[in-house]
């Protein structure tokens, strides 16, 4: 399936761009959408086996597969897939077939999970995979194939069109599926053997599997009822009895009017779902996506910057990088790295997905190589083991073809200005070179933000890079101007709790010089360039310190109660201590400001969870403000953004989001459950955790 571009209907597609933007979505949400649609799931199921992502465990779920790959990539593979699929230029017929084909997949999906509960089998999911999946073959034949399929496809019974498949491909599209599924070791063998199985006679399937009855009967049920509506009245199961049979038939009914109506398809009371129904708006739809793709501006979705740049600090992490996105956007699973290290200058060296120690070098001088060629030149260039003229290619090109295990690559060179980074070598079959073709201007447009990310945080770069001698007197005046009336302050609090005859709150008074020692901490990483290294820092200790005492500084003579909900036990995160109080300033000034009568503040924390993989401790800190609409939530950590009346810029939740990038961590806005606004801030928990 790799570079095999599986469609799906633009009503599934419109509703998925709709969750990927939508600031309230959930990743059950886009995980329950993914799941009515064979094409999506099978993208997602191979990613999540890639090299590239190495998940070695089984899938129980969707959810779960999105999890593991992570909610922003796979919102990024959704987004993708919509462009991909516009700029294809898919004919009529093949619009028809892709409705044909994923209405005919919803229903036995539904149908194979509600026979397998009627009959208290242990594992519905996979039934409910098996349907979704079973006739992915024939998907898979006619995104190759079209032109030649589309006469098989239409056949007068399952057995010619097998037959001719055999014929024609040398494979049925029983046997293709369930290979395709053999090869994701994340799901169940029992799945293939449904998917291989589901078309024999009622004698072979008596006294087999039951997951391959289930999905046998479940896919002529569907067959007839997505053609015409209802199930055929002569078809008698020998599974369930015909009470249950019809519990069933409402049940599902009921269950695929909703996805429908979930997709904007709305239909007369007591009629199901049809091809015919489908097919009907499907032009409208194609206008749908492409008014939606164009008024979103989504042409630039693959963005480099998504990923923490930071750990894109050697070449095997920019190739680690690299693989997932090729995987998930453009379902490439085989390729590999041509990098120029600055220490070996005369020669490039191969990194793989999985890492081989010592990697290959080859000398820049051996120019009869394209693929030195192809850094050299800065250009696309193809690559195979035999040239036109039969001759072997330079040893360079062989090897590298040989390790990717095809028969031709393409080289993407990775350029920023007029500096050549390396170089993507992507290898593939043959027949799929005009495929690859096709994909390659948006390749290199990734590549090219992909470059762009290295070279401005590569290794030896430095924080702020080079400062004229001007600007850093201009730094060093700045910053004694700021020392000075900082080291008045500190003697002032001393000589006020002098004073006072050492009554002032020890706790107190700690705090506001642990508060001034942070502005001076700020103020010499900013004078030196330096980032602030992370430290172990105790998550709950730190917010029971800082929320109380800037309540008080930010709303003298003000009554702001404060509500705590916090994690039994405490965590430390990797954090700088300056860093997280600055975050908690701007949360906290930004809900007191938010809020009018009866203000409160509530702080709560949670010591685990995890995150696409990640594990983090959270804190949320909320108010009982008037909230932000949607357009402002679009836009709300961009320092431009505000929603304080009378404001001008609004920074503190710009300045945030830098700081937890920079830590590895995230801020999300959600809806408070008693109004307002609620920040939930995730932060790495320390290794030492």
């Amino acid at each position: 399936m790799e570079l095999v571009r599986l469609p799906s209907p633009p009503h599934v597609l419109c509703k998925l761009l709709d969750i990927c933007h939508d600031p309230d979505s959930s990743l059950g949400d886009l995980a329950d959408l993914i799941s009515i649609d064979a094409a999506l799931t099978s993208k997602l199921i191979m990613a999540a086996n890639s090299g590239a992502f190495a998940i070695n465990q089984p899938l129980k779920n969707l959810e779960q597969a999105v999890t593991l790959i992570g909610h922003a990539q796979v919102k990024t593979m959704v987004t993708t897939a919509s462009i991909q699929q516009l700029f294809a230029g898919l004919i009529e017929s093949q619009k028809k077939y892709i409705c044909a084909a994923w209405l005919d997949s919803i229903y036995c999906a539904v149908f194979a999970r509600d026979i397998a509960i009627a009959l208290d089998y242990k594992y519905p999911q996979d039934a409910y995979l098996a349907g979704l999946l079973h006739d992915i073959g024939q998907i898979v034949f006619d995104a190759k194939y079209h032109d030649q399929y589309i006469k098989i496809i239409n056949s007068t019974s399952e057995a010619e069109t097998i037959a001719q498949e055999i014929s024609k491909f040398g494979i049925s599209h029983t046997e293709l599926g369930a290979e395709i599924i053999e090869h994701w070791s994340s799901l169940s063998p029992a799945i293939a053997d449904a998917v291989r199985f589901h078309h024999e006679d009622e004698r072979q399937l008596q006294g087999g599997d039951i997951l391959c009855r289930i999905v046998a009967e479940a896919g002529q049920i569907a067959r007839h009822w997505c053609r015409a509506g209802s199930a055929d009245a002569q078809w008698r199961s020998s599974l369930i009895d015909h009470k249950d049979l019809n519990n069933i038939y409402v049940h599902v009914h009921d269950t695929v009017t909703q996805t429908a109506n979930k997709l904007g398809i709305f239909l007369p009371r007591s009629t199901s779902l049809t091809q015919a129904q489908l097919s009907k708006d499907i032009e409208r739809e194609t206008g749908k996506l492409a008014r939606k793709i164009r008024d979103a501006s989504l042409i630039k979705v693959i963005s480099a910057e998504e990923a923490y740049p930071a750990a894109l600090n050697s070449p095997d992490k920019l190739l680690s990088k690299v693989a997932r996105d090729m995987q998930l956007y453009f379902s490439i699973s085989h390729l590999a790295l041509l990098f120029h290290d600055p220490e070996t200058p005369e020669s490039l060296s191969l990194h793989e997905v999985r890492p081989v120690d010592p990697p290959c070098r080859f000398s820049l001088e051996n120019s009869a190589s394209r693929a030195v060629r192809s850094y050299l030149e800065k250009r696309l260039t193809w690559i195979e083991v035999e040239g036109s003229d039969h001759q072997k290619s330079p040893m360079p090109d062989r090897q590298i073809i040989h390790r990717l295990k095809h028969h031709v690559a393409l080289c993407f060179p990775i350029i920023h200005a007029d500096e050549a980074i390396g170089t993507i070598v992507v290898g593939c079959h043959k027949t799929q070179r005009n495929n690859l073709d096709k994909l390659s201007d948006i390749i290199s447009s990734y590549l090219e933000d992909i470059a762009e990310t290295w070279v401005n945080h590569r290794p030896g770069r430095g924080g702020r890079g080079a400062k004229s001698e001007r600007e850093q007197k201009e730094i060093d005046k700045l910053v004694h101007e700021i020392s000075n009336p900082l080291s008045v302050i500190g003697n002032y609090i001393d000589i006020v709790n002098a004073r006072s005859g050492g009554t002032g709150s020890d706790k107190e008074i700690g705090a506001l010089k642990e508060e001034l020692q942070r502005v001076r901490n700020i103020v010499l990483n900013f004078k030196e360039g330096n980032e602030p290294e992370p430290e172990a820092v105790m998550l709950n200790a730190e917010l029971e310190s800082s929320i109380p005492l800037y309540v008080k500084s930010v709303s003298p003579g003000l009554e702001i109660q404060i509500m705590w909900d916090l994690d039994r036990n405490d965590a430390e995160i990797d954090i700088t201590r300056d860093a997280f109080r600055q975050i908690v300033l701007n949360l906290v000034k930004n809900a007191i400001e938010a809020q009018t009568d009866d203000a409160a503040i509530m702080a709560s924390s949670n010591n685990f969870t995890n995150i696409d993989g990640r594990v983090y401790a959270q804190f949320t800190i909320s108010d009982r403000g008037r909230g932000i609409n949607t357009k402002t939530r679009n836009l709300l950590f961009s320092p431009l953004i505000s929603t304080k009346e009378g404001a001008g810029r609004g920074l503190g939740l710009s300045v945030v989001a830098d700081i937890l990038r920079a830590f590895k961590g995230q801020v999300k806005y959600m809806k408070n459950e008693v109004g307002g606004a609620l920040f939930e801030v995730s932060i790495p928990l320390s290794l030492k955790q």
